[in-house]
């Protein structure tokens, strides 16, 4: 889509992307009150997010 090689886009992801990932991301996930698996593709977590929220609007 952007023109890149796949060896590109494997040596961006190893060298940099999942390094950073594991280093700031991952020991940040114990501090999360949720995680979403699949992030915004995931539709029902999505909808109890949403749901919650309202209610939390509407008290």
């Amino acid at each position: 889509e952007r023109g890149r090689s796949l060896d590109s886009v494997v040596k961006q992801y190893l060298g940099t992307v999942r390094p950073m990932h594991m280093e700031f991301v991952e020991p940040s996930k114990r501090y999360a009150d949720i995680i979403v698996p699949q992030g915004g593709n995931n539709r029902v977590a999505m909808e109890m997010i949403v749901s919650r929220i309202q209610a939390l609007l509407a008290e």
